[in-house]
């Protein structure tokens, strides 16, 4: 009797089914049967491949586009837009924007947190400021004053060009001195 065939048995015994330890395929190749509750091993494998490639930038802090830029995709864009700057005051008086990618790693995301500071009490205002001031005072060690700004930003069309302005506005100061 072949393996899967069915063994006759009385009209009242159920039939006896074996189950075959090999399918045969349409093409003629012999696959081994698996448990069906079994994950192959390469899907196992794929799944760990995708999670590091989303967690590892998400736990470091840097975008992986297009895996982990989401928030590109999720903003509204139009002519005018609202970004939140760093700006560092030296001794003369002179205010330049502190580009976040000067900062150590931890810091690169900073935007993200002072976009929410305008709705948050004044002791977390200056705690968010003095912890960049200190990172500032790293990079910038001349600065006396470090300021969070909305720079709120239009693209404008003028004489034949595309410019944009800026309007500064002032959230909150704190000296990076006081940081340290």
């Amino acid at each position: 009797m072949a393996t899967g065939d069915a063994r006759p048995s009385a009209p009242d015994e159920p039939a006896e089914v074996t189950e075959p330890a090999d399918v045969v395929t349409d093409a003629g190749a012999v696959d081994a049967v698996t448990d069906p509750g079994e994950v192959p091993r390469a899907a196992r494998a794929l799944v760990a491949a995708l999670l590091v490639l989303l967690l590892v930038p998400g736990v470091i802090g840097f975008d992986l586009w297009p895996l982990t830029g989401w928030r590109l995709f999720s903003l509204s864009r139009d002519g005018t837009q609202n970004r939140w700057v760093v700006e560092a005051v030296d001794g003369d008086g002179e205010v330049s924007t502190v580009s976040l990618e000067e900062l150590p790693l931890g810091y690169r995301h900073a935007e993200w947190i002072m976009a929410d500071l305008p709705g948050a009490s004044e002791a977390r205002q200056v705690d968010v400021c003095e912890a960049l001031a200190g990172a500032v005072a790293d990079v910038r060690p001349d600065a006396v004053e470090v300021r969070l700004t909305k720079d709120g930003q239009e693209l404008l069309e003028r004489d034949g060009e595309w410019v944009v302005t800026h309007d500064p506005e002032v959230l909150v100061a704190c000296d990076p001195g006081a940081a340290s």
